[in-house]
């Protein structure tokens, strides 16, 4: 459910252009919850201000590259 909640807040990235048309909210999502998923489960490390950083740079820039299309 928590997911549900930011699709509004990709779509409207989409509507001002910050994000392709075409970008899928949903793997975009997943592609940022990923890496932190991944060490809260995995690791046990924490989740800090550079792995979010880093988790949002390339959720982004796979956005921007196509990678993450409808």
């Amino acid at each position: 459910q928590q997911a549900l909640r930011a699709i509004p807040t990709v779509t409207r990235a989409v509507d001002r252009g910050e994000l392709p048309a075409d970008c899928d909210a949903n793997a975009l999502l997943t592609t940022f919850r990923a890496p932190l998923f991944y060490r809260m489960v995995t690791t046990g490390e924490p989740i800090d201000e550079v792995l979010i950083t880093r988790a949002t740079q390339v959720a982004l820039t796979a956005a921007h590259a196509g990678l993450l299309s409808a």
